[in-house]
């Protein structure tokens, strides 16, 4: 019975950790970890649309709360636009034919290609992406805190808006993307030659208005509904690793309180135990957690 009882609390003649709190134990709990991660990855490649995410997101929902941000800058509202929608759709389908998540397609295609394609000339355009959100709030807060991103939600040249939020297998996983186009018609400054702003962007940020071609980027009225698969998917990654992430640190955290109690009703004083450190780092890691969310912006 001692023996047993010394997997969860000190021993009783030589007052070492429990086991479970050994830095034995402490490498296996990376190392499952580290498999989760790679199980992931794997059936992501072997089992594409087992792992994903669910969303309530609408189009509709993402103008309205874009108008907010830009009506409490300043701004005016942005309006949706037919041309706009359409090629936001058009590469939220490309990006899901050629499989990947990034403003350029692996064959060269650029976001401008795909607002001409729709007959949409522009003077000024943008593009925001997000995928993994679940709600529309969600997607619209990620871009106003990345400053980026913000900057293209909140440009002062835009005045149309075209939305797509379309569901698919993006890179083995299920997910909800949506595509945010901005721009601003050529008709709207026929009597200026088109603005080519030449401002640096980062590889993981929002593409900026460089094209030397007037084609506005905007939503059209009607907003782009998604378009839903029928399997759903089985795992969600994220809620997964965050529950295994909640239950380890519990269970260490109550390790180590049950490791101070025992030792302060025996009277030992253990140098290396730094209970209350420990504590505070499992604090700082729960509360990561609780602070973390799903999805991603580019």
């Amino acid at each position: 019975m001692q023996k047993f009882a010394h997997w969860f609390i000190p021993h009783p003649t030589t007052h070492e950790k429990a086991k479970l709190l050994s830095w034995h134990f402490l490498f296996i709990y990376f190392l499952l970890f580290a498999l989760l991660r790679i199980s992931f990855d794997l059936v992501g490649i072997y089992r594409p649309g087992v792992l994903g995410t669910t969303s309530q997101i609408t189009a509709e929902k993402i103008i309205e709360d874009t108008n907010v941000e830009r009506q409490k800058a300043g701004f005016s509202p942005v309006v949706a636009n037919a041309a706009l929608s359409q090629a936001a759709r058009e590469k939220a389908a490309n990006m899901f034919a050629e499989n990947y998540w990034a403003h350029y397609s692996p064959s060269g295609r650029d976001p401008w290609g795909f607002i001409k394609g729709a007959g949409y000339k522009f003077s000024y355009a943008g593009e925001n992406l997000a995928r993994n959100f679940s709600d529309s709030e969600g997607v619209v807060v990620a871009w106003m805190n990345s400053p980026t991103h913000r900057e293209n939600l909140l440009n002062p040249n835009y005045q149309e808006i075209g939305i797509a939020v379309e569901d698919g297998i993006l890179q083995g996983q299920q997910t909800t993307l949506v595509v945010q186009m901005f721009g601003k018609p050529t008709q709207a400054i026929a009597a200026a030659p088109p603005k080519i702003d030449l401002q640096g962007v980062e590889a993981k940020s929002e593409v900026p208005p460089l094209l030397p071609q007037s084609q506005p980027l905007s939503v059209a009225g009607s907003a782009l509904s998604s378009q839903s698969l029928g399997n759903q998917p089985v795992l969600d990654p994220f809620a997964v690793t965050r529950t295994a992430g909640f239950a380890l640190i519990f269970m260490i955290s109550t390790l180590l309180i049950a490791d101070f109690l025992v030792l302060k009703r025996r009277g030992v004083f253990r140098f290396s135990s730094h209970h209350f450190a420990h504590l505070s780092f499992m604090a700082v890691a729960g509360t990561s957690l609780i602070l973390s969310k799903a999805g991603e912006i580019l």
